[in-house]
């Protein structure tokens, strides 16, 4: 993980850790679905490294390794399927129009065949040491399963008493932008971002005072988002786990208003091995924890790799446009990482 500058690497083998609150580092990366699917885990080793000892690391090994050269992924990429994407929009839309909920936001996977080598996670890793200061490069692996990306978005980070979290919520591609609304004036999206908004105040206000700042356009290489700054001076320290389990998933990813629950997502088309895709990735040390969303990534097991995005639906969305726009999330994906557009 980046984080403040520095290089955050935890070398295994890795065991469960029995208090995710300890002095110890810990990582915690769980399915989207289902929390308890992971323990937090501890590590043999932890190294903090510069960006300069990162590059000279990944060069090195990728020179011992000549088969490096070739493109990263250079795989053939099964693509979601349109009918799919519209069938999960129509189940959402229903809902809303009966009042069960306000927005819900489902997600597609592009898919390969093909799986991820050690030298091209050497190669995205250099990629990823170029990645713009709005983005939290985090990623995990073992076992012959993993995830490795660059995301936007933090459920919280905690330091010295502070939370700080954020609503991202609202997206217009920049090939877009000057054939739409400025995100500030789009009824639409906007609403899409309160929803979001309203929904962390109300979780996060029993810790202490909410303050905001915003919202304002964020702008990331290929995207802008809508952006909301939240901050709590806590009353005390938070139980770690709990908080993650208070939080996810926001309606930035999940369901508006959170008690309808998420599950029934699971049954929207194109959800097989979702697995960690939007769910919590955190480290936890002693009085500092940083708990990103799991999105803009590349997750891999033995058997293919996947590329997911999704987006917020509410009442007004449009088929032809969110469309568009779950795309437009995974070339962005593409681009940060290096791979074949």
């Amino acid at each position: 993980m980046r984080h403040k500058d520095q290089w955050i690497l935890i070398e295994g083998p890795f065991e469960p850790a029995s208090d995710a609150n300890s002095d110890e580092i810990t990582v915690f990366c769980p399915d989207f679905y289902d929390l308890g699917s992971s323990k937090p885990l501890r590590g043999a080793k932890t190294y903090r490294l510069t960006t300069e000892d990162m590059r000279h690391h990944c060069e090195a090994y990728l020179a011992q390794h000549p088969s490096s050269q070739a493109p990263v992924m250079k795989a053939s990429w099964e693509e979601p399927k349109k009918e799919d994407f519209a069938q999960a929009l129509t189940v959402i839309q229903n809902r809303i129009r009966k009042n069960e909920i306000q927005k819900a936001v489902p997600v597609v996977f592009s898919r390969s065949a093909q799986t991820v080598s050690a030298t091209e996670r050497a190669q995205i890793i250099l990629n990823l040491l170029k990645a713009p200061p709005t983005l939290y490069v985090y990623g995990l692996w073992q076992n012959g399963k993993g995830v490795l990306g660059a995301t936007p978005e933090t459920l919280f980070d905690y330091s010295q008493g502070i939370l700080k979290t954020m609503a991202l919520a609202g997206t217009c591609p920049k090939s877009e932008a000057s054939e739409r609304d400025s995100l500030l004036n789009d009824a639409k999206e906007m609403q899409e971002h309160l929803l979001v908004l309203q929904d962390i105040k109300e979780v996060l206000s029993p810790w202490g005072e909410v303050k905001t700042h915003g919202p304002y356009i964020v702008e990331l290489p290929t995207l802008y988002h809508l952006k909301t700054d939240i901050q709590i001076h806590c009353h005390k320290k938070p139980e770690f786990l709990s908080l993650v389990k208070d939080l996810h998933p926001t309606p930035a990813l999940g369901v508006a208003p959170r008690s309808q629950g998420y599950q029934w997502m699971a049954k929207l088309p194109g959800q097989d091995d979702r697995g960690p895709y939007g769910g919590p990735f955190a480290v936890f040390a002693g009085e500092e924890a940083l708990c990103l969303v799991g999105i803009r990534n590349l997750q891999w097991n033995k058997n293919l790799a996947m590329i997911g995005s999704g987006c917020g639906i509410v009442a007004d969305s449009e088929l032809e446009r969110e469309w568009r726009e779950v795309f437009q999330k995974r070339q962005s994906v593409r681009k940060i990482l290096g791979l074949e557009l």
